[in-house]
């Protein structure tokens, strides 16, 4: 029968394995986003063992061989989040229960999304758009949706062509557009938007770069070329707290942070700008004559 997760199982029993089969549990544990992608080549250099020792892994932890065991890593690591969400709000909570609670709930949300992030594929997703000839933000949905635009926003504060698009037939419409040296970006917590994934693989059909950001363990996160992920629980009852889309906020401001400090000086001068313009800061040239 067939373990409910199989990071956990994994964890029970790697004391109990062979020394080589414990080798790969090992490195599966320390970096499961790089097990769920690799190949048995790659999983074998990694952990530094044969090929035979990693298929014998897969089978010795349930598995009937490295494509099961990927597909329940998989599943294992979007849905069983090992975040433990603060107690969800009640209808006798008194108004700062609430506010605590929902703080709380956000705070450790985005802390743990944080903890999830791989630096070195931030860092590639920083480079692609430092360097994009345009992007197309694409996300569904009063929550990927809001944030595809925010993001845009940020980069066209760059001076970083930048567009949003939350319509399905507008994103594959502008997915057939882009090139290569162009990037296409796509918004999703669950990962599982027909809308986006189809807008994603059209976009990487026509040599754009493609960025995702989506939970660990999606089918989005196989698709696109830099998968920033994620592991962070959706809401469940309506009353709970958005935390995926703060979290999904967060990282779009750490990215366009990112890129402007690589863009230099004067790339900060112009946002400064733009932001002061667009805030009605700007003060008023003198008028002639006075």
């Amino acid at each position: 029968m067939p373990v409910s997760n199989l990071i956990h199982h994994i964890r029970d029993v790697a004391a109990s394995l062979r020394p080589a089969e414990r080798k790969v549990a090992d490195m599966v544990l320390g970096d499961i986003d790089f097990a769920m992608r690799a190949s048995i080549t790659e999983l074998a250099q990694r952990a530094d063992v044969s090929e035979p020792s990693v298929t014998r892994f897969c089978r010795a932890v349930g598995a009937h061989g490295l494509r099961d065991f990927k597909m329940r890593l998989a599943q294992s690591a979007a849905g069983g989040v090992p975040y433990a969400s603060p107690s969800g709000v009640e209808s006798g909570d008194e108004i700062g229960t609430l506010l605590d609670k929902v703080t709380e709930s956000v705070v450790q949300g985005v802390a743990h999304a944080r903890a999830s992030l791989d630096p070195a594929v931030f860092a590639a997703a920083v480079a692609a758009l430092g360097s994009a000839r345009r992007v197309y933000f694409f996300g569904v949905g009063a929550g990927s949706g809001l944030v595809a635009q925010d993001a845009a926003l940020r980069m066209l504060r760059l001076d970083i062509a930048a567009s949003a698009f939350t319509d399905a037939h507008l994103q594959r419409l502008y997915a057939g557009l882009l090139e290569p040296g162009d990037v296409a970006f796509a918004i999703s917590h669950s990962g599982r938007s027909v809308e986006v994934n189809e807008s994603i693989q059209i976009a990487k059909e026509r040599g754009a770069t493609t960025i995702a950001l989506t939970n660990a363990g999606s089918r989005l996160a196989w698709v696109a070329d830099i998968p920033l992920l994620l592991r962070v629980p959706a809401a469940t009852e309506p009353h709970a707290p958005g935390v995926s889309r703060i979290a999904h906020l967060a990282v779009i401001d750490a990215l366009a942070i990112a890129v402007a400090l690589g863009l230099g000086p004067k790339a900060l001068a112009k946002m400064r700008d733009a932001q002061a313009r667009s805030d009605g800061d700007v003060a008023k040239a003198p008028e002639s004559g006075a």
